[in-house]
């Protein structure tokens, strides 16, 4: 079965770049991160105002990102939050006529640490456009999130050694 044009090392470095645009900001380095995105690229969660361009914005969402303050998928974290991102089911799929790709991946975003056992916060589709650099290397032009659904979240009171985390209010 052909499945199209994308040959196998397109298809290596493309995973690659999906990995690193979830580990990098789980190792806290929002510049490698807007590396992966050309200069002008477009970040947007679908329905919704929350939109990022170009490398100034784009590295204003990494580090609040990083810090746990701000999820593309989730919104403002009240308090902070360190957020995992989890990437699966990632697609790829050559656009000839450009010489570019296009990509979609599920995200799960769950809330890691917080004293209590990772949760939930969100899940959605990445739309993706890439496109091949000089160089050979692959970028993101562009990244919509579609979101499936995320958790109402609530600053809960603590006390003692407990730290505060989100928590997903129960209906």
């Amino acid at each position: 079965m052909w499945l199209d044009t994308l040959n196998t090392a397109d298809r290596v470095n493309l995973l690659e770049l999906y990995a690193r645009s979830v580990m990098l900001i789980e190792l806290g380095r929002a510049a490698d991160w807007v590396d992966l995105f050309d200069p002008y690229a477009l970040v947007r969660c679908a329905g919704s105002s929350r939109q990022f361009k170009g490398r100034a914005e784009l590295l204003e969402l990494a580090r609040g990102m990083i810090v746990g303050e701000f999820d593309l998928a989730a919104g403002t974290m009240r308090p902070p939050s360190h957020c995992r991102h989890t990437l699966t089911d990632i697609s790829l799929f050559s656009n000839a006529a450009n010489g570019g790709a296009t990509g979609y991946a599920h995200l799960t975003v769950t809330a890691a640490g917080g004293g209590g056992p990772p949760h939930w916060l969100a899940s959605g589709l990445y739309s993706d456009r890439l496109h091949k650099c000089g160089a050979g290397c692959w970028r993101f032009e562009s990244r919509v999130l579609t979101v499936d659904g995320a958790a109402p979240c609530v600053e809960v009171a603590t006390s003692g050694n407990q730290a505060p985390g989100l928590h997903p209010v129960r209906a």
